[in-house]
This record gives C-alpha cells, sequence and structure tokens, in this order.
C-alpha cells in the first residue's frame, strides 16, 4: 500500500508539472512505465527465477499497454493498430525534425523525409518485437538496481544465482536459424512474424553475451569504473552492440566461460 501511495503521488506530481509546462507528453506513459514499481514488488515476492521474474513482469506490463491500447481504441472507434501507427508517424516525424536541429545535412533529412511513410509501416510491423524487447531491458535493469539498493539497507532481495554464468539452452539457436531462414519466404505475414521473432531471439543473445562480459569482468577483477565504463561503450557504439550479441550466439558452439568447468 505504501508503494502504491508514493506512485500514485509520484503521477499527481508528474501530471502537474506536464500542465505547467505545456507538455505534449501522455501520462500514460509514465503510468505504463510506473506502474512496474508495484507489479515488480508482487514477482519479486515469489522468489521466481530470473527467468520468470522478467517474463511475469514484462507479461503483466504487456496486460496492461494492451488495455490502455483497447481503451483508446473502444472510445475513439478506431482499430488499434491505427493507434500504433498514428504514433509512430508522430514519433518519426519529431525524429526528423531533431536531425534537423542537430544539424544533419540537407540531403540526408530530405531522403529521410522521402521515406518517412515507409519507415513509420515498417516500424509498425516491427513494433510488437520492439515492445517487448524495451520492457524486458526495462525490467531487467530495474531488477539490477534494485539488488543493489535493497543490499545496501539490508533487505532481502532474491537469489538468482550467478548471473554472469546464465546461458539460453543451446537447441535455441535452432529457432534463430528457423526463424532467420523464414524471412526469405515471399509472403508478407510470414517474413513480418519471423522478422519480430529473430529481434526477440537476438535481444535474448544480447543478454547472453553481457552475461559472458560480465564473467570476465569479474575473473579479471575490474574495478567498477571501469565495468561501467565498459558497458557504456557497449551500448552506445552500435558496432560493440552486434559483437556482444554474436559472442552470445557462438557461445552456443565455443563456451567461452567452459561451463562444465565452473558449475
Amino acid at each position: 500500500m505504501q508503494g502504491m501511495l508514493v506512485f500514485i503521488v509520484s503521477l499527481v506530481i508528474v501530471m502537474i508539472v506536464l500542465k505547467i509546462m505545456g507538455s505534449q507528453l501522455s501520462i500514460v506513459h509514465f503510468v505504463l512505465l510506473g506502474s512496474l514499481g508495484p507489479i515488480l514488488s508482487e514477482v519479486l515476492r515469489k522468489n521466481y527465477s530470473i527467468e520468470k521474474t522478467i517474463t511475469y513482469s514484462v507479461a503483466a506490463m504487456v496486460m496492461l499497454g494492451f488495455f490502455f491500447l483497447l481503451y483508446y481504441s473502444l472510445s475513439a472507434g478506431k482499430a488499434p493498430w491505427h493507434f500504433i501507427e498514428a504514433y509512430i508517424v508522430t514519433m518519426v516525424q519529431a525524429n526528423i525534425d531533431s536531425y534537423a536541429r542537430l544539424g544533419t545535412s540537407p540531403e540526408q533529412l530530405e531522403l529521410i523525409r522521402n521515406n518517412a511513410v515507409q519507415i513509420s509501416k515498417v516500424l509498425t510491423k516491427l513494433m510488437p518485437s520492439f515492445f517487448l524487447v524495451g520492457m524486458a531491458f526495462f525490467v531487467w535493469l530495474n531488477i539490477l538496481i534494485a539488488k543493489l539498493l535493497f543490499k545496501r539497507k539490508g533487505m532481502w532481495y532474491p537469489d538468482f544465482g550467478n548471473l554472469s554464468i546464465w546461458k539460453i539452452p543451446d537447441k535455441v539457436i535452432w529457432l534463430v536459424i528457423v526463424a532467420g531462414a523464414s524471412i526469405l519466404i515471399p509472403l508478407g505475414l510470414i517474413r513480418i512474424l519471423s522478422i519480430n521473432i529473430v529481434i526477440i531471439l537476438l535481444f535474448a543473445y544480447l543478454m547472453q553475451g553481457l552475461s559472458i562480459i560480465s564473467f570476465f569482468f569479474e575473473k579479471k577483477k575490474l574495478p567498477w569504473f571501469l565495468r561501467a565504463i565498459g558497458y557504456f561503450l557497449i551500448f552506445v557504439q552500435q558496432l560493440l552492440l552486434v559483437l556482444v550479441i554474436g559472442l552470445g550466439l557462438i557461445d552456443v558452439w565455443v563456451n567461452f566461460r567452459k561451463l562444465d568447468k565452473v558449475k
């Protein structure tokens, strides 16, 4: 109840600030993201594994997001995907305006503007995987940060074990191969479904790649600030991010951490 009270008071403060600033941001975004606090607190009480904790939390967030989408859809008498498409079109236009302010060359801006409709359509079709991956990453960050705060206060927190040796079952790689090959099938629905599945699976292997990085950081006993710099570079440099995903994928065959010996 105290957590819910903090959540509600925070929303009221945000609503007041948004109104004073005349911001166009919707309070729904804050409701959806802020609701993870009460949701995650209840899931953590169950002392599940890290996989179940993330899955159940993301599932609850998806259900809540679907509820908001359905509510606005019924209120406006429009199909849910029309709201998603309109939202993405707005975001693409906002990004184009941002690029213009950052001094992007006129040729590049013109190229983006000419393809804005196609970009919006593609992003709309990939929205399911982007939403799931974004929520999973958001939940994962909250779990890691909460652990630090809880331990500092001497409070109980679920023991997820040594996450630096976390690994996806090897047989999942076949799902990546099948989904990747299905992208080549010249059927729109199958291709879009396959791309969404591949994006979700690649995120999972990104997590495995990060666990490998964490394993070697611990093995080399690197100080926390060097680890922080390393993780920061991974997420700001796209090439490093791709390399970490590749690290997670080829770990199926290479077994970088020699987990049979570690365990």
